[in-house]
């Protein structure tokens, strides 16, 4: 501080200002990082329940595939 005057000094606001920046820009990279794993926790959930409900599915029979060739018996 400066003793003439009882201001703080120009060097020690600059000190206090990147203090509080550097604050602020952490918080906001937590605040992200926070809602960035509950998104990528809900999107595990439902990538969970879509393979739970697909698994419970009836699967459906396939069709014979076609060769072109017509059908025959063999001969006993």
């Amino acid at each position: 501080m400066n003793s003439s005057n009882n201001q703080p000094s120009s060097k020690f606001l600059r000190e206090m200002e990147k203090k509080a920046a550097h604050s602020e820009v952490e918080k906001a990279r937590r605040a992200t990082q926070k809602k960035t794993e509950k998104l990528k926790a809900l999107r595990l959930a439902k990538e969970a329940e879509d393979r739970a409900a697909e698994a419970d599915k009836p699967k459906k029979p396939k069709k014979p595939r076609k060769t072109g060739l017509p059908d025959f018996e063999p001969e006993v």
